[in-house]
């Protein structure tokens, strides 16, 4: 049996279950529905690889926790100058209502500040400091009076300590004018129980919406100044940028039903595509669940915003060939016969190769990567059978019931509106289930099917006439697209060269596309979020930036580990860059860790009476002289804290626990302005790594054990993007070679195999020039456009390949069997793409720059991978391909009668 007459038995077999097959896929939609809603998962998949800095990371927030939970707050004066009375007046009288909230008020955290000599709660900012020292307060200050004691606090302990913008001057008079403080808001972790790990993207909101709260309070009294929390909700953020790309989401979905309408000029078609869609959110999200898939971004976003346009694909060419067969005068049922006995062997290949390509992305060591590459794959499954299958049956199913309806007026005005109203009822379910409400999304999908398909469906069969369709001649659009493809084949000689120049020049320009993150390209520029990051970074200066850890895993109760600690220190603080925060002395502002809870002990009589054992410095190096020491030394701070009277402490139990762990290793901190580029990032690593392997060095020397890693936001989001990138440069060449193995194995061809892959090079090339070439980098998001491209890619080249080889096989001229693989196949391949195209266009004006730009350019990649299979591919055909008279292939007459 040839392969043409098995898939004619496959499809007639289908088509004569067809109740049977669209019962079965309801049914199973229905099953996933289960988990689909009440399977819901409640951990965040990874983003980042494994390796030495996230376990640092890690380490950090598990053993060095603080029970003090931080809101960063820059406040800006509205008119330029902050130190004034109108705005110290507002800013303390906010900071009152704070700590009298009923509910926030007894959050906050109270400390013992040594410098002020008094208890602070919750918050204290410059007005604190100046409302203390005026005699009758900020009451009755003057804007004169406020300046000199600004003054004075400046002389006293500069403008960094007092949180004073980078952009503090003297103006004319030589009073000090700042525009905007940088402020923490300290509340207590063991009454919230945020617990460790800080706020950032997958972990609970709770923090983030405690933290606007207490943003809020600040913000009532801003008459005069303007206050943003400092990355304090970046899931909320999301989440809400989320809901507001939503409505564009949907009009992508609107706009490609809609051309699926017009293409097919079938109401029909498009209501049973619009169903086919929305079943497929549940068959996905379903499926993810049952699996066991982490709640990400990817999956539950890009992945189905990506099989808009492998569903749509699969259902162009499967209903396409399908209507090919109608006009040609078949009947419903002998229509999907042959037409899908001819087009399933494309079908198959296509989601065999594209399921590869998807694939090879679980290489990639990063759970979210991992976890797209398979999700997208049991989507391509689910959109295969749903869209390449059940579609065109279900089409089949109703045309042949109904036959061709009585063209009365009031019939068209009602298909036209019909097919309006139900891709709008099609987008609606698709947005439901996957932003706003699940089990609203299915109740969505059920109503849809009553309404736009079982309720019309009586209807039509009513008055209908069940008549045979006339066989028609190609359309002037379909001759026109068969021609300018054998036109361009016929230039070949030209066209090839031209292309292998452009796509090398591509890949100059691909090599050089960077891995890079910004808020800003994924939040839009107007959001607190990003506005607040803004702030910073016009306010902190070189004073103020992204705090990175440095993680000294060692015994530092061993003298000698802790010198060699030391003058790492030192080394760091004397470096001579432009890269680190630094303080008023000018030196770079490094938190020394247990050096600093050493140098505490140091300066406090009280404390050195306190400790358990006498310490003593016989070398003047200012550290204690044995292990004794330090072991009981760190035993007391962690326990006691660091005593500045009888009642209280310079550095709480807390404070010392936050850089000291139970096994005595330490956290030192220093802050990275600038960080959201990546260059700077980058800089500042090279800068520090050689001090940090060399301490490793020295430590290791001591024990073996040892080990210092370099560590915290900025470092770990450089890692992140730099493992997104291996990640590329692993997965991409398996699935090219995946897709070259896969499809010349179906075809039996190395040469049909070779052939149908070169247009997945020349897009991925073309693309990540595009993307070079008009300043986009690469992130989590833009890499999974890779992997689309790949599949988008090889999946147009597969159906143009198949089809030009059944034509071939049947005519046996090679002109012909261009024109007719793009008058049927290329017709296909426009409409899918054209759609495709518009609607991700449409995706693009979405104001989160996230899925903007993920629209934007899978629209531009989707185009690029039209054009190298209608204009590319056909020439690379007649190039390995020869005529062949007296040749006949495809269906043979036999095959096709048994599938009628």
């Amino acid at each position: 049996m040839t392969a043409s007459e098995r898939n004619s038995r496959v499809s007639r077999w289908i088509a004569a279950r067809a109740n049977s097959v669209i019962a079965a896929s309801l049914l199973i939609t229905a099953l996933l529905a289960v988990p689909f809603l009440t399977m819901q998962p409640d951990e965040s998949a990874s983003q980042e690889p494994a390796g030495a800095v996230f376990d640092a990371r890690d380490k950090i927030e598990d053993e060095f926790a603080s029970s003090v939970f931080s809101t960063f707050l820059v406040v800006e004066d509205r008119d330029g100058d902050l130190l004034t009375a109108d705005s110290l007046r507002a800013l303390l009288a906010a900071e009152e209502s704070l700590r009298n909230h009923p509910e926030l008020g007894p959050t906050l955290f109270t400390y013992f500040d040594t410098d002020e000599l008094t208890e602070v709660v919750g918050i204290q900012s410059i007005a604190d400091l100046v409302d203390r020292r005026l005699p009758g307060g900020l009451a009755n200050a003057t804007d004169e009076s406020i300046k000199q004691v600004v003054g004075g606090l400046i002389a006293e302990r500069g403008p960094t300590e007092l949180g004073l913008s980078a952009q503090t001057e003297l103006d004319a008079d030589g009073q000090p004018v700042s525009p905007a403080i940088l402020v923490p808001v300290l509340s207590d972790d063991t009454v919230l129980g945020f617990g460790a790990g800080g706020v950032r993207l997958g972990t609970d909101t709770a923090p983030e919406e405690y933290s606007r709260e207490v943003l809020e309070v600040i913000r009532a009294g801003e008459t005069s100044y303007q206050a943003w929390g400092v990355a304090i909700d970046v899931n909320l953020t999301a989440a809400e940028q989320g809901e507001v790309a939503g409505p564009f989401i949907g009009f992508t979905i609107l706009a490609v039903l809609l051309i699926v309408g017009l293409t097919f000029r079938s109401y029909w078609v498009l209501a049973v595509t619009g169903a086919a869609l929305s079943a497929l959110i549940i068959w996905l999200q379903g499926i993810s669940n049952l699996i066991g898939f982490k709640d990400d971004l990817i999956l539950s976003l890009i992945v189905p915003i990506a099989m808009i346009s492998f569903g749509v694909d699969f259902a162009f060419h499967a209903v396409g060939r399908y209507k090919e067969q109608r006009l040609a005068g078949y009947t419903p049922r002998r229509a999907f016969g042959t037409g899908i006995a001819a087009v399933s062997g494309a079908l198959v290949l296509a989601l065999a190769s594209d399921s590869a390509a998807f694939l090879s992305n679980s290489s990639a060591g990063i759970e979210s990567i991992v976890q797209f590459g398979i999700g997208a794959a049991v989507a391509l499954v689910a959109a295969f059978l749903l869209l390449g299958i059940v579609t065109p049956l279900a089409v089949m199913k109703i045309e042949d019931k109904v036959g061709l309806p009585i063209q009365t007026r009031t019939r068209r005005f009602l298909a036209i509106n019909g097919a309006g109203f139900a891709a709008a009822a099609a987008m609606t379910s698709v947005l439901l289930s996957v932003f706003i409400l699940p089990v609203g999304g299915l109740i969505a999908l059920a109503t849809y099917i009553v309404v736009f398909l079982l309720l019309p469906y009586r209807f039509a069969a009513a008055g209908a006439e069940n008549v045979e369709i006339p066989q028609a001649e190609p359309g002037r659009g379909t001759k026109l697209i068969g021609e300018v493809i054998t036109r361009i084949t016929r230039m070949r000689r030209i066209v090839l060269p031209a292309v292998a120049v452009i796509t090398v020049i591509a890949v100059s320009f691909m090599v050089r596309v960077e891995s890079e993150f910004d808020v800003k390209d994924f939040f839009s520029a107007d959001t607190d979020f990003v506005v607040s990051l803004d702030k910073l970074d016009e306010h902190g200066g070189e004073q103020a930036g992204e705090p990175a850890d440095i993680l000294v895993d060692a015994d530092l109760t061993d003298p000698a580990a802790l010198q060699a600690t030391a003058r790492f220190a030192a080394a760091v603080r004397s470096l001579d860059s432009d890269r680190f925060a630094r303080t008023d002395e000018g030196t770079i502002d490094l938190q020394g860790g247990v050096l600093d809870v050493i140098d505490e002990v140091w300066q406090s009589d009280v404390a050195l009476a306190a400790a358990p054992v006498p310490l003593t410095d016989n070398d003047a190096d200012g550290l204690p002289d044995t292990t004794e020491q330090l072991t009981a030394l760190y035993a007391f701070t962690r326990q006691a804290g660091v005593p500045f009277d009888a009642q209280n402490v310079t550095l709480t139990p807390d404070n010392v626990r936050t850089v000291l762990s139970a096994d005595s290793a330490t956290r030192m901190q220093l802050q990275i302005p600038g960080s959201r580029e990546v260059a700077t990032i980058s800089a500042a690593k090279d800068t520090l790594q050689p001090l940090v392997a060399q301490l490793e060095s020295d430590l290791q020397a001591i024990d073996a054990e040892s080990a210092v890693t370099l560590t915290g936001g900025p470092i770990v989001r450089q890692e992140s993007l730099d493992g997104v990138q291996r990640a590329l440069q692993i997965s991409l060449p398996i699935a090219v070679v995946l897709c070259l193995i896969i499809a010349s194995v179906f075809m039996r061809s190395v040469r049909y195999g070779i052939v149908s892959v070169i247009p997945i090079l020349i897009v991925v090339s073309w693309l990540y020039a595009f993307m070079y070439l008009f300043g986009y980098s690469i992130n989590l998001v833009t890499a999974t456009i890779g992997a689309v491209s790949i599949g988008i890619g090889i999946d147009f080249a597969i159906h143009f390949a198949m089809r030009y080889r059944e034509e071939l096989g049947r005519t046996g001229s090679r002109d012909e069997a261009v024109r007719s693989a793009g008058e049927g196949t290329g017709v296909a391949l426009v409409a899918s793409a054209v759609s495709s195209m518009i609607g991700f266009a449409i995706l693009a004006f979405a104001p989160m720059p996230l899925f903007a730009s993920y629209g934007f350019l899978t629209a531009i990649m989707i185009g690029m991978a039209g054009a190298a299979s209608l204009l590319v591919l056909p020439s690379l055909l007649m190039a390995i391909t020869k005529d062949r008279p007296h040749v006949s292939g495809g269906l043979t007459n036999e095959a096709e009668e048994a599938a009628a």
